[in-house]
């Protein structure tokens, strides 16, 4: 089947390509989920050496205070870190909805046929509210500095100095870009997101959506042939593990600090009044420390095993469906199967790149500008390390980017195994569930409307 969906035996759904700025904004948005997981990470990794260094359980001063200045400062670049991802991730968002109304609009220029309705998630970019992710990122940010650039006004109005009057300016114009670009969001940029859709809905109309969730709901009633495999479920099942060994490692890391004191220290004191417990217990808490140490590898291990074993398994399912494929009369697969390959998602090796790259930006950027002078102290110590630092940062920024390029790559790749599976066996998409754990309506789009004839749907919604 050609690429335009022009042969086709039966209204289903059909993924138009998107073009490389599309593939790149659908990949980049999967990899900053990973890439936050990384900061997570990073943030406990911090919690944990910043309570070794505070508590002196290292048995080396020199050692404790470089570890002290080195997460103080983690933890400044971790909130910027956060933020830019934020930015980074509602800018993907706008883009992936851009490139793919231009992209259904072309295939309509180019007599793509009505048969083959853009799938589901192409028709959620177009009908959903247009750079909503970025008008609200605006806005909160605009809301939130504004009140510091008024309070910082107030201050600097009082007791004027140079660093308040900057930081004050900062703020308010930090404010009024925000504002701009959310103001932008609200009133530019749906325009000539709404002159495109009414262009898509024209070629595909509401009849046309509605016949193809029908063939998906009819399929689904007759059930799937051949299970899925086991494999992604043991894969899971280490990463499982991987979390409980982290969970075990931090908690006992804490426990051993915590539950010696038994009352809170005094006010302008770091001593507390110590309690002591069973054999047992004590012999637990004083190995506190090494079970954090030991926990934490075994977490990095089960984690990069269970990834290994989805990627193998995952690898081994799109070979038994191209199989499939190429019997005329093969059973139809598991619906959960089916409904896992016919969306795109992000390579398993991907993630692990991703999440690795959050975590080294951290902590490179913080120990580079620590040998730099710009922090707390410990220069010295880290101004040896510099050129180690720049690298693992340059090595951390380089995974984000090859995990980025290569799930757009592996994404664009996979456009033709995704359609032919949902020509023969369409399936509905795994089922949403909002914040209250109930599973939401599907987003069917143009169905919504009902249209009682063959109106364009652009048509019954201007009527309204």
């Amino acid at each position: 089947m050609s690429d335009d969906g022009s042969r086709s035996s039966g209204w289903h759904w059909h993924e138009y390509g998107v073009g490389p700025a599309g593939e790149v904004a659908h990949a980049c948005a999967r990899s900053l989920n990973a890439f936050l997981v990384g900061l997570g990470c990073s943030f406990a990794l911090i919690l944990g050496a910043g309570i070794l260094a505070e508590e002196n359980l290292l048995g080396d001063p020199g050692l404790e205070s470089a570890i002290d200045h080195l997460m103080r400062l983690s933890v400044g670049l971790l909130m910027v870190f956060v933020l830019v991802a934020a930015f980074v991730a509602v800018v993907a968002s706008y883009l992936r909805e851009v490139t793919t109304s231009k992209a259904l609009v072309r295939a309509a220029e180019r007599g793509a046929s009505s048969r083959a309705v853009p799938a589901p998630d192409q028709v959620a970019s177009v009908i959903n509210e247009p750079a909503a992710p970025l008008k609200y990122f605006g806005w909160a940010n605009a809301a939130l500095a504004g009140v510091l650039g008024v309070v910082g006004l107030l201050v600097v109005l009082m007791e004027s100095s140079a660093e308040g009057w900057m930081i004050t300016l900062v703020a308010l114009g930090y404010a009024a870009v925000m504002s701009l670009l959310g103001y932008a969001c609200q009133e530019w940029l749906p325009r000539t997101h709404e002159r495109r859709r009414v262009r898509i809905a024209a070629h595909w109309t509401a009849e046309d959506e509605a016949r193809a969730w029908k063939r998906a709901r009819s399929a689904g009633r007759r059930g799937g042939g051949k299970q899925a495999p086991p494999g992604s479920a043991r894969g899971a099942s280490f990463v499982y593990l991987a979390g409980v060994f982290c969970a075990v490692g931090f908690i006992a890391l804490l426990a051993s600090m915590v539950m010696r004191c038994g009352t809170l220290p005094a006010r302008g004191q770091s001593e507390c009044d110590e309690v002591y417990y069973s054999s047992f217990i004590e012999r637990v808490l004083s190995w506190g420390f090494w079970i954090f140490a030991v926990a934490v590898p075994l977490a990095v291990l089960f984690a990069v095993v269970g990834v290994l074993l989805e990627w193998q398994q995952r690898r081994a399912e799109r070979a038994d469906l191209l199989d499939l494929l190429a019997g005329p009369r093969a059973a139809s697969p598991d619906k959960d199967l089916l409904a896992y390959h016919v969306e795109r998602h992000a390579h398993p090796l991907a993630r692990v790149g991703s999440a690795l790259s959050g975590a080294g930006l951290v902590f490179s950027i913080s120990a580079y500008m620590l040998g730099e002078g710009f922090g707390l102290g410990s220069q010295e110590e880290f101004a040896a390390y510099r050129t180690e630092a720049l690298i693992a940062m340059l090595v951390s920024a380089g995974l984000f980017l090859a995990a980025t390029v290569g799930t757009g790559i592996a994404n664009a790749r996979g456009r033709e195994l995704r359609n032919a599976l949902m020509e023969r066996w369409p399936r509905q998409p795994f089922p949403s569930v909002n914040g209250e754990g109930k599973i939401k309506r599907p987003n069917q789009g143009l169905e919504r409307q009902r249209p009682r004839s063959r109106r364009p749907a652009a048509r019954n919604r201007t009527s309204k």
